[in-house]
């Protein structure tokens, strides 16, 4: 997905004011009214979707380097999803004015656009997924997905800070569902699981399962 040049994105974070959040915290709400974005300068965050009947869809996960609300600032509407926090995350909250001011400078708005078309096809993706694929394939593609929005300097395995009830509401499916595939992982040394995160112990063994 496009990236902004170091020094735009150090301006643009610069303009904003920070914040931190803890897991589970909102930094946008699903129909809210929004005059502002958020860059994410630090952590890693899920994006879902809440229908009427209060199920949950889990649309994207974002990391550092990612802008959250653009869709909004772009068609002044109310949020189309929410976006919360899957472990601490650190934000810059640039209002309107300076993130059109922003996005004026050099080739900004040029990215943003081709930015935004990156998302909708990850958009198409997920959507093909959740029609087309089997509980294993949808479980590797989201650890795949979160393990590559995180920050690879951290040391040690990479991890999916999210308990299984999340996994599976987030995929559309039953706890049920998923449980005797990380069962299965397990057994095979793929991952090691507690309460609140996974821990990958083989990603090869993942990108397989796809």
């Amino acid at each position: 997905m496009t990236r902004w040049s170091p020094s735009d994105w150090a301006a643009l974070v610069e303009s904003g004011v920070r914040r931190t959040y803890l897991p589970g915290q909102y930094l946008l709400r699903q129909g809210e009214e929004g005059s502002w974005v958020v860059a994410l300068i630090k952590g890693r965050v899920r994006v879902t979707y809440t229908a009427a009947t209060g199920s949950e869809v889990l649309l994207a996960i974002r990391g550092p380097g990612d802008l959250l609300g653009e869709f909004g600032y772009g068609d002044r509407e109310p949020r189309s999803a929410s976006v919360i926090a899957i472990e601490p995350c650190l934000g810059s909250l640039v209002t309107d004015t300076r993130f059109t001011a922003w996005t004026a400078l050099h080739q900004n708005r040029r990215h943003l656009d081709r930015y935004i078309l990156a998302k909708t096809r990850e958009a198409a993706r997920v959507t093909w997924q959740l029609t087309h694929c089997r509980p294993a394939q949808r479980l590797a593609s989201l650890v795949l997905t979160v393990v590559s929005a995180g920050r690879t300097e951290i040391p040690g395995p990479p991890t999916v800070p999210m308990s299984q009830d999340e996994i599976a509401r987030g995929l559309g499916l039953a706890r049920s569902s998923i449980t005797p595939v990380l069962a299965d992982w397990k057994r095979r040394h793929m991952v090691s699981i507690s309460r609140s995160h996974i821990t990958v112990l083989d990603l090869e063994a993942i990108r397989r399962e796809l």
